[in-house]
């Protein structure tokens, strides 16, 4: 990054573990580290503390890859997607770590139909360039290449 944001440096973490995972309020999401790569982790309510600003929990970056927006949510999906395209409307006069940007939500209840998350996603595809993941599993671990658009 040129010119680096003293307090996004401060909430941003390093890590090369082989499993990545962001927890908030009993949510989590992992990401497969397995090529050990210096993973960054930044916690958005630290970069960003005002409560009262709409934004997701994390970006988790593989530098030069992707970066993922992710938001850890109970139901409110339609929500989650407008925390996570304010977030992405902030990072991307960061600027990024990647230049591609991608959102992941987990929740644990979804009180919308498959094919309306499916037109969310292919929405946010179109009007931001944003691939996204909406999964209730929790026990999925993401590869970064998947948030890219990209099948690794």
């Amino acid at each position: 990054m040129s010119n680096p944001d003293p307090l996004l440096q401060a909430c941003t973490e390093e890590s090369n573990d082989s499993k990545i995972t962001v927890k908030r309020d009993g949510r989590r999401a992992a990401f497969d580290n397995a090529d050990r790569a210096s993973i960054k982790r930044v916690d958005l309510d630290c970069w960003i503390p005002s409560a009262d600003t709409v934004k997701a929990d994390y970006i988790v970056s593989k530098p030069n890859v992707v970066d993922v927006i992710v938001e850890l949510k109970g139901k409110e999906i339609a929500h989650a997607v407008d925390q996570i395209v304010t977030t992405l409307v902030k990072w991307k006069k960061t600027p990024p770590f990647s230049s591609k940007i991608g959102g992941l939500i987990v929740f644990t209840r979804c009180p919308m139909r498959a094919a309306e998350i499916g037109d969310m996603k292919k929405r946010l595809l179109v009007q931001h360039g944003l691939w996204m993941e909406i999964d209730k599993d929790q026990k999925t671990e993401y590869r970064f290449e998947t948030f890219t658009g990209k099948r690794a």
